[in-house]
C-alpha cells in the first residue's frame, strides 16, 4: 500500500511539473509573437509614414502650395479613422481575438 501511495505521489508531481513546462511554453511562445509581430507592425507603420509624406509632397507639389497635399493626406486618414472606427466592432475585433486565441493553442492542436 504505502508504495502505491509514493507512486501517486511522484505521479502527481511529474504531472505538476509537466503542468508547469507547458504555463512556461506557452507563456515563452506567446511572448516570442508578440515581439515578431511588434516588429512587423513597426516596420509597417514606418513604411506607411514614409509613403504618406511622400504623398503629401507629391500632392502639395501638384497643388502648387506647401499645406495642401498634407491636408488632403491628413483628411483621408480621419474619413479612414472615422470608418475603422465606425465598422471596427463587427469586423475587426472579432478576427483579432479569433486570430490570438488560434496562436496560443497551436501548440496544443500540433501534440
Amino acid at each position: 500500500m504505502e508504495e502505491l501511495i509514493e507512486k501517486i505521489k511522484e505521479h502527481l508531481n511529474t504531472r505538476m511539473k509537466l503542468a508547469k513546462l507547458s504555463l512556461v511554453e506557452k507563456g515563452v511562445l506567446l511572448f516570442a509573437n508578440l515581439i515578431t509581430d511588434g516588429l512587423v507592425i513597426i516596420f509597417i507603420v514606418l513604411a506607411f509614414l514614409f509613403v504618406s509624406l511622400a504623398f503629401g509632397f507629391y500632392l502639395s507639389e501638384l497643388l502648387g502650395n506647401s499645406y495642401g497635399g498634407f491636408f488632403l493626406v491628413s483628411l483621408f486618414y480621419f474619413l479612414m479613422a472615422v470608418i475603422v472606427y465606425a465598422t471596427k466592432d463587427k469586423y475587426l475585433e472579432k478576427p483579432i481575438i479569433n486570430n490570438m486565441i488560434k496562436k496560443i493553442f497551436k501548440k496544443q492542436e500540433e501534440e
